[in-house]
């Protein structure tokens, strides 16, 4: 009996002990700790970074990937072209994926408004040319770049590579005189939507560029725009995927750089980067 109160008294004892241990540890804890820091957020860590941009849309929206095949132009379709001679082996018959076309006459671009005339030489010279609209104007290679449109919306070439791998694109050449001389084209035909899923925002691609370190200090984000991208552009079907492509100037001690993002806008993965030195 004895027994029994001396240990049930030795049991409140040790419990009156822990609790008074667990009371000063708990408040030393308190007294030492150091007050936690919030998240900075992604506009903070920018702004600290003198990365800006104008308006971005933050909402998300749906959008399709799309299938295409390239077209294999006709013979007969490019003996209709008139006043144009054909710069490609036509032995192959009907199995041309691209053509090289040489104009007869030379055709004059105006200084003051190229653009405007090679739109009309665009679709009113070349075969479907309506399905194309003007990318840029590249005059160190005295180039004018039309790429295909799906819906309003570019069918982006992979710019990375100078291998033969365009699809959907019109190529005008022109020369010290400013007259187009010559042109190529590779076309897409029966695109179809092949599935609908939910896409990240445009602020959505530029946090995806900015958390893995794309983007760098002192930089500006100039466009972002919707298009559609495929990553293997040697096969003759395709997958082209919704995607977002950002534009990108950053200021260094050698002058203005440029730089191209191609985002998959389903997942935010970064499918393509190019930097060049001086913008075309």
């Amino acid at each position: 009996m004895e027994w029994n109160r001396t240990k049930t008294i030795f049991i409140i004892v040790f419990l009156i002990l822990d609790i008074f241990l667990a009371f000063q540890y708990f408040d030393k804890r308190t007294k030492n700790q150091f007050p936690i820091l919030e998240k900075s957020t992604l506009q903070e860590d920018m702004k600290a970074d003198h990365i800006t941009y104008d308006s971005l849309s933050k909402e998300s929206q749906k959008g399709a990937s799309i299938s295409a095949q390239k077209k294999v132009f006709k013979t007969s379709e490019i003996k209709s072209l008139k006043g144009q001679k054909p710069l490609v082996d036509m032995s192959k018959g009907d199995s041309l994926t691209e053509i090289e076309m040489g104009f007869e006459e030379p055709i004059l671009l105006p200084k003051e408004d190229m653009e405007t005339k090679a739109r009309e030489i665009v679709n009113e010279q070349l075969l479907d040319g309506s399905k194309y609209r003007l990318w840029k104007i590249d005059k160190s290679q005295k180039q004018i770049i039309f790429f295909q449109t799906y819906k309003g919306d570019y069918i982006f070439q992979n710019q990375k590579d100078n291998a033969a791998n365009e699809i959907g694109e019109v190529v005008l050449f022109y020369n010290d005189k400013n007259e187009v001389v010559k042109y190529k084209q590779s076309m897409l035909k029966e695109i179809k939507e092949v599935k609908t899923e939910n896409l990240i925002s445009a602020v959505g691609a530029v946090e995806a560029l900015y958390y893995p370190d794309f983007l760098k200090p002192n930089s500006k984000i100039k466009t972002a725009e919707i298009g559609y991208y495929t990553q293997y552009p040697l096969a003759s079907a395709q997958i082209f995927v919704p995607v977002w492509r950002i534009e990108v100037q950053r200021k260094s001690d050698n002058g203005a750089i440029y730089e191209e993002f191609i985002i998959d806008a389903r997942d935010g993965a970064v499918l393509q980067s190019q930097e060049t030195k001086e913008k075309s």
